[in-house]
């Protein structure tokens, strides 16, 4: 409805002709950076649902699974290992239709409680989806508009990502450390359990398993001017279908064209707003916030991204603020405007993370399905606190390249808060309030003798 409302505004109040739809649409002025956007996500569509028809994600999960041998924090780390590993590969729902109904399993198997592990992964699949460069679709929209390489986006994000991901499972496993307890006689259910009872098809699994790391491997080796990342997928993609001997039109009947439609949409409500310059305005707002300073700038772009993201789906804000930073005037340097895409990927995905709506009401929904039910507060409350912390890590990272000795002084005050608190958790307010009593009237003592 958008699209056609901005369709009308352009053809009968602009003056445009109908080319103009299908120039924002595809954007043949700019090389066609949407219509390879759309073929790529198409085309890992495809090798996602052949995966997954194989039952690649599910025989990864057991099998690292059965390496924590029943114990709670180790099944925790191989857990939140799986989520980010798997979500870094599918899109954010498949990942919660795969490991959200099978930890219930898991859960039921060993006899505990699985909220906390539910919220966990439903919070650290979007940090997953910032590990690669096709790990989400507003990676895919950030690095085919600004040329960014499959490798620059794994060093520059993807690594920063897994930092965040170690800080992150550090905080869960020290919030959820008392809860998580594995009763003694559900660990032989899980030492017994066959990973093979997952998978359909042995061929098909060695199939998948060579494809996506061939991907992988082409899109760090081939250079994007020599062949565009969106065709060695649609290449791959389309060998798996022969290979397979899977019928094409169950695997086509699959691919979401509802989010395809979305995409088109959006592309042209983006469009509209740049042609008619209403970005540059926006553009022009940010930049003079940020009175041309980078650091400001990056701040700028992760937070207000971020916040946008946790109420309004994270794909038409990140379109829309695409164009916007590349309307910011005064920025020479192409290496601080990728540092601006950067941040942008970081806070578009992370936000969603601040309420549950979004993609996190399906986990709800998901584990009310399954008599697991998770209220709106549980997950508003560890959503909102993870997301604002993982930012302030990230803000300490930039003010730690910007603006080093304030980095400095922000991280030591960081780590004594984070230190009281603990030591309050701990110790409880009274035994604090008499140790500190205690420890003043020491010190008084020591100064007058």
């Amino acid at each position: 409805m958008g699209a056609v409302i901005a369709y009308f505004i352009l053809i009968f109040i602009e003056g445009y002709d109908f080319s103009v739809i299908v120039d924002l649409m595809f954007s043949t002025n700019e090389n066609y950076v949407n219509l390879h956007s759309l073929i790529l996500i198409i085309s890992m569509m495809i090798i996602v649902q052949i995966s997954h028809e194989a039952g690649l994600f599910q025989f990864i999960s057991i099998y690292l699974i059965k390496f924590s041998k029943g114990k709670p924090i180790p099944l925790m780390i191989i857990l939140c290992c799986v989520t980010v590993l798997i979500s870094a590969i599918l899109n954010n729902i498949l990942t919660v239709i795969i490991l959200i109904p099978l930890t219930i399993t898991i859960s039921r198997i060993l006899n505990i409680n699985p909220t906390p592990y539910i919220l966990t992964q439903a919070i650290l699949v979007n940090v997953g989806g910032t590990l690669f460069s096709i790990s989400s679709i507003p990676n895919i929209l950030i690095v085919t508009y600004a040329g960014i390489s499959f490798l620059d986006f794994l060093i520059n994000v993807g690594l920063l990502s897994l930092l965040v991901f170690s800080l992150t499972l550090g905080f869960f496993i020290i919030l959820y450390k008392k809860e998580m307890k594995i009763p003694e006689g559900s660990l032989n259910v899980l030492k017994e359990y066959n990973v093979w009872n997952v998978v359909q098809s042995k061929k098909l699994l060695y199939l998948s398993m060579i494809s996506l790391l061939s991907l992988f491997f082409l899109f760090i080796v081939v250079p994007s001017d020599i062949i565009s990342p969106d065709i060695i997928a649609l290449t791959l993609g389309v060998l798996m279908i022969i290979l397979s001997k899977l019928e094409p039109k169950e695997i086509f009947s699959k691919i979401d064209i509802e989010l395809i439609l979305y995409l088109i949409g959006i592309f042209v409500i983006a469009g509209s707003l740049e042609l008619l310059n209403v970005l540059d305005i926006v553009g022009e707002f940010i930049s003079q916030v940020g009175g041309g300073d980078t650091y400001v700038l990056l701040l700028l772009v992760l937070w207000i991204s971020a916040f946008l993201s946790s109420s309004i789906d994270n794909i038409p804000i990140t379109k829309v603020l695409i164009p916007v930073i590349g309307e910011i005037p005064g920025i020479t340097s192409e290496t601080i405007r990728k540092r601006l895409y950067y941040s942008l990927a970081l806070g578009a995905n992370w936000g969603d993370n601040l309420t549950p709506l979004g993609d996190n009401i399906l986990v709800v929904n998901i584990a009310e399905q399954n008599k697991r039910p998770i209220s709106f507060k549980q997950f508003m409350k560890l959503g909102f606190v993870t997301t604002i912390y993982q930012l302030l890590i990230i803000t300490i990272y930039f003010t730690l390249i910007f603006k080093f000795i304030t980095g400095i002084i922000i991280l030591f005050v960081i780590i004594v808060i984070i230190i009281l608190i603990y030591f309050f958790m701990k110790k409880g307010p009274k035994k604090i309030r008499n140790k500190t009593i205690n420890t003043l009237s020491n010190l008084r003592h020591y100064i007058i003798r």
